[in-house]
């Protein structure tokens, strides 16, 4: 008895050993490999789609992630920032767009995000922003405020505005275009095609 009791507690031990070293089956010939996390592509110099449902890379705002300041923005090389995901305003959030004067009328819902933005976030020296269209980034600037004393010589856009659902003017340095210095690439064609195709120009 005592015999058989040990053979059943060495057999019990082999079968143990031969299930945990059993190679694992390969896998089917049609698997899908496993799509990167969302932590593994925050280094991509890329915009990814944004989350609001329209197509990727139409006409979006990003803020920029790392800390760059609107005044290195002035000299700052697009293709090397990281941008903030999701991004701050895509297409679906234009009712319209003013060519002749470069104001964006937003939805309701967008305009309560950009007055938040500025209670919380916005400080006297701006926030720096990326515009893309048509999938490529075409200019940056930063984000301000009317009440700010900081001069800029960039692109600008007010968001003080946002406060009372009054269209966010994109203009030219601050506090008046005279302190502008650099390239107006506000009508740059992609934004003018993008806008259009969307069905936003006003």
């Amino acid at each position: 008895m005592k015999w058989s009791f040990s053979a059943m507690i060495l057999a019990l031990a082999l079968t143990s050993c031969t299930q945990a070293m059993a190679p694992t089956p390969p896998p089917p010939e049609n698997a899908v490999a496993p799509t990167a996390t969302l932590e593994e592509t925050h280094d991509q110099a890329t915009p990814t789609p944004s989350t609001s449902g329209s197509p990727a890379g139409v006409f979006d705002v990003y803020l920029v992630k790392q800390d760059t300041s609107p005044e290195q923005m002035m000299d700052a090389n697009l293709t090397q920032l990281q941008l903030e995901e999701p991004p701050l305003l895509t297409i679906d959030d234009i009712v319209a767009y003013s060519w002749e004067t470069h104001e964006m009328e937003l939805t309701a819902s967008a305009f309560e995000r950009i007055a938040w933005l500025e209670r919380t976030r916005l400080s006297m020296a701006g926030l720096s922003f990326v515009i893309c269209a048509g999938g490529e980034r075409i200019y940056g600037g930063a984000l301000w405020t009317s009440y700010s004393s900081v001069p800029y010589g960039g692109i600008v856009i007010d968001l003080y505005p946002a406060s009372s659902g009054q269209p966010l003017p994109i203009g030219l340095g601050y506090p008046s275009p005279e302190w502008f210095r650099g390239e107006d690439l506000r009508s740059d064609p992609r934004i003018h095609r993008s806008l259009g195709e969307a069905g936003k120009l006003g």
